[in-house]
């Protein structure tokens, strides 16, 4: 067979049914023999920022990895978004690029190009991947495969990418005769009695203990371990923003942008159980003192993570399954405080700081409200994505997921555009779920093409467009830090076109919402059977709380 169909085979043999990517010369081959297995489709997007995202999103929802293709020079480097947004968020991905014929490549140091299209991506992309080559021989093929998916799904997972020239694609190997990529030994990161008897004591001097869970308890494959923590505990639970799907009974979003009772519970903890998630500038903020006065336990699978942003009193090297199977275990013989006191403290800062304490708005409708009122028509297996911006944020303070829902969001990256693509692929990879998306208006027009994959499609799909007509973020950083100078957030630099217009020209329906008597759209809009744009009309000065507005609520709490 050739090194194509070996290539095809692989993904097969992996149980990949979904590739993305857009067509070109340096990947017809390959795209050909996918589509030949009769096992994997092979999805064209309109630009391959959005396939990686598509592979990314794939990843997410199937727990598989997610693969894209994209041809060489510029379909290459259009990828180079989405790579780095699965790497930031631990993805498991694989990108295949296609290259040009071996023989043109570039041969002489300092040569900036020879054939045409010809870039060499490796270079460009090993940054912001686990691993990356390009593959030069094609008895290989079978070894860098192997390799990459080791890597792209061992420790902490990410993002790996092949380079393949159009003439190794058909050259024709032996499979029986392939080398083949052993893995190395991996480091154990036994779980430490003494380190389990450290955090038992802990835990049990405690009185106001919380449990920050973050992303890579979903990454673990942790999210029974972590609830059965959580109940064999009584700890509050806040969830990060890549969290927030990992566990339905939490307390609310933690964060720089998260709700203020879940704010106060971290800030007012004596101990903070911080179990995947890699405590990064906009959870902890500039420092730690403003974020919380615990003492920290924390728990990751990437030491570097370990004492990255503050200091800790006891850092744990582990798998985070492991480490919780371990506790969990301890804990049937272990007698723990009660904590009822320091539930309803939270429960009393939880009915004086409610989410609807910013539905106030003059025009337009309450985002909050907004996703408040929709989640009730999402099915119990619905997948929620966000985009980047306020509407993102909105989403994380306003949502809560029962068990099976699934949340995506760029966090890591924090890319704007996201949220499209994603829901296309999450519509592919999981079809009788409920897919709806929230996006600004800045972010819907970043992939605004892939509205033609999802007509082709015939994709149901809910898209809500939170529409203030402004970068929202942007134009809040230029009132406070700029003079309310707002050279590229707000009109005439900034504006958000007809949606009446942009669906029909894409053949979707389209809805309008700019009150809270429209919300009654809202069972029609979902018992649509055809892909909605609903556009949400908000007003551009409704606010986004941060944790930094909330000084006088901590002072209020005599804090």
């Amino acid at each position: 067979m050739t090194v194509a169909e070996y290539l095809a085979q692989f993904l097969v043999r992996r149980k990949v049914r979904h590739v993305f990517g857009l067509q070109g010369g340096a990947i017809l081959k390959l795209v050909d023999e996918v589509m030949a297995t009769g096992q994997i489709s092979y999805v064209q997007n309109f630009h391959e920022q959005a396939s990686a995202f598509c592979a990314d999103a794939c990843a997410r929802v199937t727990g598989n990895v997610g693969v894209a293709f994209a041809t060489s020079g510029p379909g290459a480097t259009n990828l180079v978004t989405g790579i780095a947004n699965a790497q930031l968020d631990s993805v498991p991905t694989l990108f295949i690029t296609g290259q040009e014929y071996s023989s043109r490549l570039q041969k002489k140091e300092g040569v900036r190009s020879n054939g045409f299209q010809d870039l060499d991506i490796v270079r460009v992309v090993t940054p912001i991947t686990k691993y990356a080559t390009t593959v030069v021989d094609a008895t290989r093929i079978a070894y860098e495969l192997e390799k990459a998916w080791h890597l792209a799904t061992s420790g902490r997972p990410g993002a790996v990418l092949l380079d393949i020239p159009i003439d190794l694609q058909f050259v024709t190997i032996d499979p029986g005769a392939l080398e083949h990529f052993v893995p190395p030994l991996q480091p154990l990161h036994a779980i430490q009695s003494q380190d389990i008897a450290k955090f038992l004591a802990l835990l049990k001097t405690a009185e106001r203990p919380m449990i920050l869970g973050g992303g890579g308890v979903a990454l673990a494959d942790a999210r029974s371990s972590f609830a059965a923590f959580a109940k064999l505990t009584n700890v509050p639970v806040a969830l990060t923003l890549n969290g927030l799907d990992v566990y339905e009974n939490f307390l609310g979003f933690s964060g720089l942008y998260g709700n203020i009772h879940s704010a106060l519970a971290v800030y007012n903890a004596d101990l903070l159980i911080v179990l995947g998630a890699r405590l990064g500038q906009h959870q902890v903020g500039k420092s730690k003192d403003g974020y919380t006065r615990a003492k920290v336990v924390h728990v990751d699978i990437d030491e570097l993570e370990l004492e990255r942003c503050m200091a800790e009193d006891l850092s744990i090297h582990a798998d985070l399954k492991s480490f919780l199977n371990a506790v969990n275990t301890a804990l049937n013989d272990f007698t723990l405080p009660d904590y009822s006191e320091w539930h309803r403290t939270i429960a009393e800062w939880q009915q004086r700081y409610p989410v609807s304490l910013h539905e106030r708005y003059e025009m337009g409708i309450s985002p909050l409200l907004l996703i408040s009122e929709a989640q009730r028509y999402f099915k119990d297996n619905a997948v929620v994505v966000s985009d980047v911006g306020q509407n993102q944020m909105w989403v994380a303070q306003a949502l809560r997921l029962r068990s099976q829902q699934r949340l995506l969001n760029s966090s890591g990256l924090g890319s704007m555009g996201y949220a499209l693509p994603a829901a296309i692929a999450a519509k592919l990879c999981k079809p009788d779920s409920t897919i709806v998306a929230f996006m600004g208006d800045g972010g819907f027009q970043i992939n605004l093409q892939e509205l033609q994959l999802l007509a082709l499609r015939k994709l149901n799909i809910k898209l809500f467009v939170l529409n203030n007509g402004t970068l929202g973020l942007i134009k809040t950083a230029q009132d406070k830090y700029f003079g309310d100078r707002h050279y590229g957030s707000v009109a005439p630099d900034f504006g958000c076109p007809s949606l009446e217009h942009i669906a029909r020209a894409y053949g979707l329906n389209h809805y309008k919402i700019e009150t809270s008597e429209d919300l009654s759209q809202l069972e029609k809009i979902f018992e649509d059977p055809c892909a909605g744009l609903v556009d949400v009309m908000v007003d551009p000065a409704f606010p986004l709380l941060t944790r930094h507005d909330m000084k006088d609520i901590f002072a209020l709490c005599g804090q």
